[in-house]
């Protein structure tokens, strides 16, 4: 059955209803063909070169926005779009940073067994570190948005101050935009000091 052509649209409504924080970012939302389910282009992000000339990244998508381009529709929820926007997500980098730092080896042994994106990002050539990092950005999604069966997050035995971490991030992806009069022109940045500020009183 084909998909109706407000399937963008009501997707990234959908998305803003139960992650509010999504709006912000104003993504641009576009269906595609290519692996996995979906891949995000950070605002002037042209996407990777393609043999025949050109960049991966759709012309449909606007060069200052961030763009999303879903391949697997049927597989790819509203919270599937809220998981890709933690890759742009200034207060969501900040979560994993702090993740990277605080990690155990023990907790760390658990990342790389469960973590697929660990592996991947291996196999691609490129260093641990960035395996590391990719991993831990799956670990925010299987926390934040449930991405991952609870087992999961459970054998990662995060520390209370991790927790503190990504509850602070899950709170910040849900909660209402700050009814402040600066709200319309700060950038997503200046919003999660605001938000961070609320967190503190």
């Amino acid at each position: 059955m084909p998909l109706p052509d407000t399937y963008p649209t009501d997707l990234l409504n959908e998305a803003i209803k139960s992650y509010p924080f999504v709006k912000q970012h104003n993504p641009a939302v576009v269906l595609g063909t290519g692996e996995g389910y979906a891949e995000t282009y950070p605002i002037g992000e042209t996407g990777r070169p393609l043999a025949g000339g050109g960049f991966s990244r759709p012309g449909t998508l606007p060069i200052d926005r961030v763009g999303i381009e879903i391949y697997k529709p049927d597989q790819f929820s509203a919270k599937d779009l809220a998981a890709e926007m933690l890759h742009v997500d200034p207060m969501a980098n900040k979560t994993r940073d702090g993740l990277i730092k605080s990690w155990t080896p023990e907790q760390l042994n658990a990342l790389k067994e469960h973590a697929l994106d660990y592996q991947a990002t291996l196999d691609e050539g490129r260093p641990e570190q960035d395996a590391i990092q990719n991993a831990t950005d799956s670990a925010l999604r299987g926390y934040t948005v449930g991405q991952w069966p609870e087992e999961v997050n459970q054998a990662l035995a995060y520390t209370p101050e991790q927790l503190q971490m990504l509850n602070a991030l899950k709170s910040y992806m849900t909660a209402e935009p700050i009814a402040l009069p600066e709200q319309s022109k700060g950038s997503a940045i200046e919003r999660v000091g605001q938000f961070m500020n609320t967190l503190g009183n």
